[in-house]
């Protein structure tokens, strides 16, 4: 899990954690250390908001703010870098370290958000990230050690009442631009869609590569989600969301409405928007979409809508304010078998 760094800039031990039962309790761990968790030492992870697994490595890739204590009103420490960290999970070691330039990842403007991996030739080569402050997304490219940039007006929040999302009975204003990310399962298309905004975008992954599309595709608009979302995720033929003006996660079925309209994935409209559970009460801001190899989505609530406005109960009277599901879909990720899927294959 990660605890990001946001609302002040003190008070938050620890941005990345894992899980564990103590005496029958469950805490949060520090990963992979405490060392790394150390505010102000930019070896260090500053703020982590968003992380992706590769269940065919056992990789962690972990993109850090550098910044803490966005939002508010306040003004943050711009301690560090913003970099992209990758550790192993079966060692508990750093593998990997990107750093990225003042150039594409503004140190002092920047809100890394959320991560996608894409696999080409039975590896990772790229990172798509989200920036939610910087109203675009970031590029990495891990053969050739560099990093770009995309912007586009799709990305922008929304006119109109885009940014408005009605919450268990409170209206509540989010002008935030780019923020969930998804790659369907054949590493074709990257799905995104602004934090401020109902309508989902598809943009082929050719044009956001070296040795793509001659004149590259710009967004499209695939069509317009139940509700605005913050996160999202790819299985193996559906793309799930959460629909925070619902206080549930959906799934757009890709493959069927394929089917049924006739036409290729860059031609495809969203026509089937099915829900998969709702809890007005607890299932408040669903994010944070992650698949394991058993065919269950897990997901996260945090009545964040509730923590930015500064309204959140902390004594407890009014239950937990962040919750851990997980719902069966029977379906895995777009990572799964990854890098057997995407080997390229010499014949002679």
């Amino acid at each position: 899990l990660t605890a990001p760094r946001w609302g002040w800039t003190s008070g938050v031990p620890i941005t990345l954690a894992k899980v564990v039962t103590v005496q029958g309790q469950p805490k949060l761990q520090p990963f992979p250390d405490w060392a790394t968790q150390k505010q102000g030492d930019c070896r260090a992870l500053q703020y982590v908001q968003s992380m992706e697994i590769d269940p065919n490595t056992g990789l962690l890739y972990a993109i850090d703010t550098g910044r803490v204590g966005i939002g508010f009103g306040l003004n943050p420490l711009n301690l560090c870098p913003p970099k992209l960290v990758v550790f192993d999970l079966n060692t508990r070691q750093e593998v990997d370290r990107y750093e990225f330039p003042e150039t594409v990842v503004g140190k002092d403007t920047n809100f890394l958000n959320d991560l996608a991996l894409h696999y080409v030739d039975g590896r990772v080569r790229y990172a798509y990230i989200s920036d939610v402050r910087e109203g675009r997304l970031h590029i990495y490219d891990f053969e050739t050690r560099s990093a770009s940039n995309l912007e586009d007006l799709s990305m922008k929040p929304e006119d109109g009442n885009g940014t408005n999302i009605h919450i268990h009975g409170k209206d509540y204003t989010f002008k935030s631009a780019i923020d969930g990310i998804a790659l369907s399962a054949d590493f074709q298309y990257l799905y995104f869609c602004p934090l401020g905004g109902y309508n989902l975008y598809q943009i082929p992954t050719s044009a956001l590569t070296p040795g793509g599309e001659a004149s590259p595709a710009r967004p499209r608009s695939v069509g317009r989600k139940v509700s605005q979302s913050d996160g999202i995720a790819f299985g193996t033929k559906r793309l799930y969301f959460g629909a925070m003006g619902m206080n549930a996660l959906y799934y757009w079925d890709v493959e069927m409405d394929q089917l049924m309209q006739g036409v290729a994935t860059s031609a495809v409209k969203m026509a089937t928007q099915t829900e998969v559970v709702r809890n007005g009460a607890t299932m408040q801001w669903p994010d944070t979409l992650a698949f394991d190899n058993q065919g269950w989505l897990w997901f996260v609530s945090n009545r964040l809508q509730l923590f930015v406005t500064g309204s959140m109960d902390f004594t407890g009277s009014d239950g937990a304010n962040m919750r851990v599901w997980k719902v069966f879909v029977n379906e895995t990720g777009y990572l799964h078998d990854a890098h057997v899927r995407t080997r390229s294959t010499v014949v002679g």
